[in-house]
């Protein structure tokens, strides 16, 4: 009996072993499965992101290139704008437009052996209008300094300046000599009394000037 006692016990204690075994071995499968499973679907989710990534930075790229063909589109359209407005405002004179530096007019003739229209002094009164005149086998071109024409007194030999005409074509002077004179109705004269219309030049160009005015003489570029 107690021989059957001692087998029995032992046979409780190898099924009780065989049976936590067969457990553990469930138990890990089970586990493995599971992060298998898990780690599957970490990798399904993992893909989903990077494809709403993807797909987010596509969307990105061309909300950029959209803005910037936008930009593109309104800059050329304001360049051209305004490039049509500046061609369409700029005014010829009777005799083209003066440049000399940061400024330019319209000139106008003016004779003074003939009857004009205008007067010498309301040409050059007018904005945006300078005196364009032949006197003393001489060109003259006179405004106020008020009206920009002050640009005179900052030139300094060699400056440059063109006339512009209606038809495109242009011709240049260069500066060559610049002193104060003064305006004595018929003649314009240096500080001693000379005649300007007696020196040496193509084109003379004044304004006024501290209590007399500024002659600037030119030849042909």
């Amino acid at each position: 009996m107690k021989k059957f006692t001692i087998v029995l016990l032992y046979t409780l204690v190898l099924f009780s072993a065989s049976f936590t075994n067969v457990k553990t071995d469930a138990y890990t499968k089970l586990n493995e499965k599971t992060l298998v499973e898990i780690k599957n679907e970490s990798n399904i989710i993992e893909e989903d992101i990077n494809k709403i990534k993807e797909e987010q930075d596509l969307l990105d790229k061309q909300q950029e290139e959209i803005q910037t063909e936008s930009y593109d589109v309104i800059q050329t359209s304001v360049v051209e704008e305004y490039n049509n407005v500046y061609q369409n405002t700029e005014t010829y004179g009777t005799y083209g437009r003066l440049y000399v530096s940061w400024y330019d007019v319209a000139l106008y003739d003016y004779n003074v052996y003939t009857y004009s229209d205008l007067s010498l002094q309301e040409i050059v009164d007018n904005y945006d209008s300078a005196a364009f005149y032949a006197s003393h086998n001489r060109l003259v071109i006179a405004d106020h300094d008020t009206q920009g024409f002050s640009v005179l007194t900052g030139l300094y030999e060699g400056a440059t300046a063109y006339i512009k005409f209606g038809d495109g074509s242009t011709i240049g002077y260069r500066l060559i000599q610049k002193s104060k004179g003064y305006n004595t109705g018929p003649d314009l004269v240096d500080t001693e009394g000379y005649s300007f219309f007696n020196m040496d030049s193509d084109l003379i160009m004044y304004t006024c000037y501290d209590g007399g005015i500024m002659v600037t003489l030119w030849s042909l570029m």
